[in-house]
């Protein structure tokens, strides 16, 4: 016995040489100095569990009804899993006996029939038939936690506010929304399904050559098996900077990609189709680049892993020969112990790259973790109300805002606009009058002061509640790639084909629309490309008139229509404008000259306010807007009377 324990130690220290020696190794990462300023930590097993902690609400939805059939499927996932070690336990027993029944010399020995058929029952038969079992639950379980994931992250960009939607990559975003939950639930899958019942098989393999061999053995496989696992995670784990990195530049060509084709356009304008295909493959480049510089080291990890696990194998494999050799075992029991190790030591293998695997899985789901720890700016106080409509009285109180919390956009502005009558705010371009708009909106909150509509804050009242009393025109016309028609009835899911067709002749389109092949069945395009910039101004007025709002916002509602157009739906606005308190966002001063207040706005404040000829009369800052304008109607007096100011008022009329 003495030689096989020296046999058992020399076994082990041919697999703790080269170990050591890695351990040792200047590449080794314990002894790799920490990072500089920028670069990313090593993270620890802590940090995995903190980033991970996200998206287990996730995967366990609160719909009781979904959550009930994702437990059932875990369930049934967990039976077949307890089913499948049983199997594998089974199996090495059963293949020791037929061994050890076809070895014996015994002439009264009968052939191991039963026993060949339970073995290939369990190998292929039971094991296939719990492994297909398992698979169906866990796919439908991948599906449905897919599903949940999509909506929860769509759901999150919803309710995100405009500073975050005016400065995000919507290519990288969507992509990331798309294949939401894939990974997750892959890696989670794995993670739970298959590494953690390793520490099962480990139990299970171990114990049971203690009982089949003896300690020795049994703890050699023990040993051989932390040490590997040692060595692996100590290798594998690659650097969180070129995992980072990697993905980062993969995030990046999608965006490329997805900006070029939404600007095909501009990209066809200025021809530069040569330009953006030289930006893309670069992009592509970049990224392969990255997944081969990532993928090199962790090939080299992975020949140098499977040597040690050939030592390893190899070692324990000839203590239990040894042994069968020279003490009471036989043929069978080595096929016992060749089986179990073999099919022990895969998913150890696999064990071991769990670091690895999770460095991966975060910085590709990074994009994920940020959408779900996202808190929109704009949002509902816990005891905000529904806001109680009346004759829809607006007020600004020193209202200041800032983008940023960096220039001030608004400063200190204060006014009020009765209920029923029409507010036109007037001034510089970049002065803050589409801000106004905005902030009434609550698309952004006010940073000073506040506004009120009927004498309720609206940042008290619920913000849908809010918005459902408000129809906007905005400065620039966002539309959905589908029928005219399916964008005229997004301001009103419930208007007829008649409203329909009488707000588009109020704004003076529907004409225009019967002229197209499809009629209102028409589609407009990505972005409203087969539409002209005045089609789209008049479908906004159009889906405006539509939703019936108290309140109505033109920002530049009518700067793309030509003179007749814009009279004749300017003539239908002032009698539509009856009972509603309006506010104009308007350049062409002549368009706001009926307004009951006007407010010239210059660099964030009020400079001044009145009625059309009030404002006149006091030939200021007002008055100057309304002169340039008028002398760049009249080309002949312009000529004539100012011939020196020409190229100014020229420029300064497009204010």
């Amino acid at each position: 016995m003495n030689t096989f324990n020296a046999y058992a130690a020399s076994s082990v220290l041919l697999f703790s040489i080269p170990a050591f020696y890695l351990l040792a190794s200047p590449r080794k990462r314990a002894t790799k100095p920490p990072p500089k300023e920028g670069e990313s930590p090593r993270r620890g097993w802590r940090e995995y569990i903190d980033e991970m902690r996200i998206f287990i609400p996730v995967l366990i939805p609160k719909d009781e009804a979904m959550r009930r059939k994702i437990v059932f499927s875990y369930i049934i996932v967990l039976v077949c899993l307890v089913a499948d070690r049983l199997l594998k336990l089974a199996s090495p027993i059963l293949l020791r006996q037929i061994v050890v029944m076809l070895a014996s010399d015994d002439p009264t020995m009968r052939l191991p029939w039963v026993e060949v058929v339970l073995f290939v029952l369990c190998e292929r038969v039971f094991s296939r038939f719990t492994w297909s079992v398992s698979s169906h639950y866990r796919s439908t379980v991948s599906t449905d936690v897919a599903d949940v994931f999509k909506l929860t992250l769509y759901n999150k960009l919803l309710n995100q506010s405009a500073e975050y939607h005016e400065n995000v990559k919507s290519g990288s975003v969507w992509e990331t929304v798309s294949t939401a939950g894939r990974s997750a639930i892959h890696y989670f899958s794995y993670l739970v399904l298959q590494q953690l019942p390793v520490a099962f098989d480990v139990l299970l393999g171990v114990g049971t050559c203690w009982m089949v061999f003896d300690k020795t053995l049994a703890l050699s496989m023990l040993g051989v098996i932390v040490a590997y696992m040692w060595i692996s995670i100590s290798m594998e784990q690659t650097d969180n900077k070129d995992v980072q990195t990697y993905y980062t530049l993969y995030r990046n060509a999608l965006d490329i990609g997805h900006d070029t084709l939404q600007n095909w356009q501009t990209v066809s304008y200025f021809n530069r189709l040569e330009y953006e295909r030289s930006r893309f493959s670069e992009a592509v480049s970049q990224r392969t680049n990255a997944w081969r510089n990532l993928g090199r080291p962790l090939s080299r990890t992975k020949i140098t892993k499977n040597v040690l696990g050939c030592l390893g194998v190899g070692g324990v494999c000839l203590l239990g020969c040894y042994q069968i050799r020279y003490s009471s075992g036989n043929a069978g029991d080595f096929a016992m112990l060749f089986q179990f190790w073999t099919a022990l030591f895969e998913p150890i293998e696999d064990l071991a790259g769990i670091l690895t695997g999770a460095d991966q899985f975060l910085a590709e789901n990074q994009k994920c973790i940020e959408i779900l720890k996202l808190e929109p700016k704009v949002k509902d106080r816990e005891d905000a109300e529904y806001f109680k409509p009346g004759d829809s009285t607006i007020e600004f109180n020193n209202v200041n805002f800032s983008y940023n919390d960096q220039r001030e956009v608004v400063k200190d502005v204060s006014f009020k606009v009765e209920g029923g009558t029409t507010l036109a705010i007037v001034g510089e371009t970049g002065g803050g009058k589409s801000t106004m708009l905005k902030l009434l909106c609550r698309a952004y909150d006010v940073t000073g002061g506040s506004i009120k509509i009927d004498g309720q804050d609206i940042r008290s009242v619920r913000l849908a509640s809010l918005r459902e009393h408000i129809s906007v025109v905005p400065q620039t016309i966002g539309v959905f790639n589908v029928s005219i028609l399916e964008n005229l009835r997004y301001a009103n899911l419930e208007a007829t084909k008649e409203q329909v067709e009488d707000a588009c002749r109020a704004a003076a389109l529907h004409n225009r629309i019967m002229s197209f092949p499809n009629g209102y069945d028409e589609k407009v395009g990505e972005k409203g490309v087969k539409l002209s910039g005045g089609e789209l101004q008049r479908l906004a007025i159009a889906r405006a008139l539509l939703r019936k709002a108290q309140i109505v916002l033109f920002d530049e509602a009518t700067s793309n229509l030509d003179a007749e157009t814009e009279g004749r739906i300017q003539d239908y606005l002032r009698k539509w404008y009856k009972g509603r308190t309006v506010i104009v966002v308007a350049h062409r001063l002549a368009t706001v000259a009926n307004a009951d207040l006007i407010i010239a706005f210059k660099d964030g404040v009020i400079v001044e306010a009145g009625r059309h000829d009030d404002l006149v009369s006091k030939q200021g800052y007002f008055f100057r807007l309304w002169e340039k304008q008028r002398l760049a109607w009249e080309p002949s007096k312009n000529k004539k009377d100012a011939p020196e100011e020409k190229e100014q008022q020229t420029e300064e009329g497009q204010t």
